[in-house]
C-alpha cells in the first residue's frame, strides 16, 4: 500500500541543539530540549522518553468470539478503568514484553501472536512508540499473575467490547488504537457485522 502524499512527511523538522535531562526515574526521563525550528528561530521543547526509549505493548487477547479486559487502576486520571493489557518495554524485544504482559494480567502466554503495528500514544511530548498486538487463546484465561495491578479480568463478546467503546463506556486510548488498528486489518468485524 502507497502512502497518499498528504501523509507523508513534510520537511517542517525540528532540530535539536542540545539535550538536557531535567528528571528521571526508573520509568521516564523529562527533557528540556534546545531546539532549531525550520524558519530558523530556536525555541524549547519538552519531551518524555519511557522504559529507557524501548517499545511499549498493548495486546487485544481474543477466544471463542471474545476479547480480553482487564481493571487497573489508573493513578494519572484516578480511576479504574477497563482495557486491554498493556505494560512498558521489559527489554528491546516487544514480541516478548507482550508475551509476559499476557502472562502476568491474564495468567497464561497465548497460542498465537500476531503484530498489528505501532502507534505513537501522544506524539507531542511522548517520544514513545506503543506495538499492537492480537493474541489468540483456545479458551478464555482470567488468572492474572498480578492481582496489586490487575484487579479484574472480563471476556466480552466482541460486539459488546465495540458497543462499549461506541457509547464511551471504554475510554483507554491503547484499547480504542488496538481495536481500531485489529477492525482496519480484518481481524475483527466492524460492529454492523459482527451481529
Amino acid at each position: 500500500m502507497t502512502t497518499p502524499a498528504a501523509l507523508r512527511p513534510g520537511t517542517d523538522e525540528i532540530t535539536r541543539i542540545a539535550e538536557r535531562a531535567v528528571y528521571a526515574n526508573r520509568f521516564v526521563t523529562v527533557y528540556d530540549d534546545d531546539v532549531r525550528f525550520s524558519d530558523g528561530r530556536d525555541g524549547r521543547y519538552v519531551r518524555v522518553v519511557q522504559s529507557g526509549g524501548k517499545p511499549g505493548v498493548v495486546t487485544l487477547p481474543l477466544a471463542a468470539g471474545s476479547a480480553a479486559l482487564v481493571r487497573v487502576y489508573r493513578y494519572a486520571p484516578g480511576r479504574h478503568e477497563w482495557g486491554l493489557p498493556r505494560g512498558m518495554a521489559h527489554g528491546g524485544n516487544p514480541e516478548a514484553t507482550a508475551r509476559q504482559e499476557l502472562t502476568e494480567e491474564l495468567g497464561a502466554p497465548p497460542a498465537q501472536l500476531s503484530a498489528l503495528g505501532t502507534m505513537t500514544p501522544d506524539s507531542g511530548i511522548l517520544a514513545s512508540v506503543v506495538h499492537l498486538y492480537a493474541a489468540t487463546y483456545p479458551a478464555p484465561v482470567s488468572a492474572p499473575r498480578d492481582t496489586v495491578e490487575v484487579t479484574a479480568v472480563r471476556w466480552v463478546p466482541v460486539p459488546e467490547l465495540l458497543a462499549a467503546i461506541a457509547s464511551g463506556d471504554v475510554t483507554d486510548g491503547f484499547t480504542l488504537a488496538a481495536v481500531c488498528r485489529a477492525l482496519c486489518c480484518g481481524i475483527l468485524a466492524p460492529a454492523s457485522q459482527a451481529r
